[in-house]
């Protein structure tokens, strides 16, 4: 027994020496089958050491997981859900797979995970905002898609993401019409002979400041009247359903709807009925030091239970 323990630990730091000494992909991916083999031996202590190896030197989340996977297995649970908050904030979309772990563990690394999501998501959103600022659209667009898909997980437990997501819905598609190409420019017409000039003079009046949720010092407009079309569910399982969407909307100096557009289909059934009444929707204008002004800001629209 003492022998083919002192032969698997020397197999290890053969394994691990041979990944310092030969840093290519091959190398790796022959440690990592290595580590994996030993887990599902539950030779745990010898996958431990070659995971934590692997990890200084080509971490990934799958090598993390089997690095966690291992601390559950000899009960070092305090190191287990620390090294679980990291993979969370490092990709919070990861689970591990049925094939990877057991019920128990699978369990384990969502009781830790699920109390991270409402912070996370939200440090998600800035960065993805951040990047949008920038113009940097590609990671823009994949952290909205990761906060759209986090809240959608959480909303029944943390409805206060339900703005949120619907910010990082708008900022997505705003991003996604960044990303598309422009048409290509419409043949030039001929050109005419110019017109003797002729001098007016004329008042053009400034274009007017259009403001949004990102400006702090305005205050937000409020609903004074606001409708929704009848919902009549065409089946009974349509009736047991839930289906949000969003509209944009920009307001008028006087709280008038000037503008509305769908941002994220609530139903196909309900979107045109809900466009028509949401014209006549009426607000307290919004206001900056006491003034009104313009403002376009999404409203998440939710029907069913």
């Amino acid at each position: 027994m003492a022998t083919s323990r002192t032969r698997r630990w020397m197999g290890v730091a053969l394994a691990v020496c041979l990944l310092a000494a030969v840093p290519a992909t091959a190398a790796a991916q022959d440690a990592l089958s290595r580590a994996k083999g030993l887990y599902a031996s539950a030779e745990y202590e010898e996958a431990l050491q070659l995971f934590e190896s692997l990890s200084g030197r080509t971490p990934s989340t799958e090598v993390s997981a089997y690095h966690v996977f291992c601390l559950v297995a000899l009960g070092r649970s305090t190191e287990a859900r620390a090294a679980i908050q990291a993979i969370v904030r490092q990709d919070p979309l990861f689970r591990p797979s049925e094939a990877q772990a057991s019920p128990r563990v699978r369990g384990f690394f969502e009781d830790v995970r699920r109390p991270l999501l409402p912070e996370v998501v939200r440090q998600l959103y800035a960065t993805a905002k951040a990047a949008y600022d920038r113009k940097d659209w590609q990671p823009a667009l994949s952290d909205f898609d990761r906060v759209i898909a986090l809240a959608d997980e959480i909303s029944e437990t943390e409805p206060g993401l339900t703005d949120l997501r619907t910010l990082a819905l708008g900022f997505r598609d705003l991003t996604k019409a960044a990303l598309t190409p422009p048409p290509p420019p419409p043949a030039p017409e001929p050109v005419a002979p110019p017109p003797t000039p002729v001098t007016v003079k004329t008042s053009v009046p400034a274009e007017k400041q259009v403001y949004g949720v990102d400006d702090i010092d305005v205050k937000r407009p409020l609903v004074l009247s606001q409708p929704m079309p009848a919902w009549r569910p065409a089946t009974p399982t349509e009736e047991k359903m839930r289906f949000t969407g969003a509209v944009e909307l920009l307001i008028s100096e006087e709280g008038k709807v000037m503008t509305v557009k769908l941002i994220e289909s609530v139903h196909p059934r309900f979107d045109a009925s809900l466009l028509e009444v949401a014209k006549n929707w009426t607000f307290k204008p919004a206001t900056r030091d006491g003034k009104p002004v313009m403002f376009r800001y999404a409203v998440g629209v939710t029907l069913g239970k």
